[in-house]
């Protein structure tokens, strides 16, 4: 019950609590959101959720408008359906690569693939070469962002993809090989 002091008006206290509902409501809605996002990303319609939650559609259907409050354990079903940490759940929303598509999607290729420090190290390298801003189509800028490893092959001076060798005489020793 609502305790009225100073001639009708509603307590601090009371407006404390009615300030917290709508923080918890605030934070059931972004859940919401959340898990709406992830089972999205995974492909999973509603149905495939909730049979892998354990749950019913239509309480799946509510978890995600924000109109239920999961249990604990439903919780730990949903991240274990969306193949997630529990904490994926509940980031902080200020986190703007939280939100991007692309992030996300490069974070589960090296999750579900259990990379190792220098895995996700030697990735780095890759996309590195791969995306350099001051990239040209000069060949003599290539080989000065590379530096003066030069391909092994006598008379070529293109860069080294792997092994010595350029790409080309990378690609023609594999090949002699199969």
């Amino acid at each position: 019950m609502v305790s009225r002091q100073n001639g009708g008006k509603v307590g601090e206290s009371a407006q404390f609590v009615l300030e917290g509902q709508g923080k918890m409501k605030d934070a059931l809605k972004e859940l919401a959101r959340r898990i709406r996002v992830w089972r999205g990303r995974q492909g999973l319609t509603q149905e495939s959720f909730s049979a892998k939650c354990g749950i019913s559609v239509s309480f799946a259907s509510l978890l995600e408008r924000g109109e239920r409050s999961p249990s604990y354990e439903t919780l730990l079903r949903i991240s274990q359906a969306l193949e997630i940490p529990l904490s994926h759940l509940f980031r902080s929303g200020n986190d703007g690569a939280f939100e991007d598509p692309a992030y996300l999607r490069l974070l589960e290729f090296a999750r579900r693939r259990r990379l190792t420090s220098a895995q996700v190290d030697r990735l780095i390298k890759v996309g590195q070469a791969l995306f350099d801003e001051e990239r040209t189509s000069s060949a003599n800028n290539l080989h000065a962002r590379v530096g003066s490893v030069t391909c092994h092959q006598e008379g070529c001076s293109r860069p080294v993809l792997a092994k010595g060798l350029c790409a080309s005489h990378y690609h023609r020793a594999r090949r002699a090989r199969l």
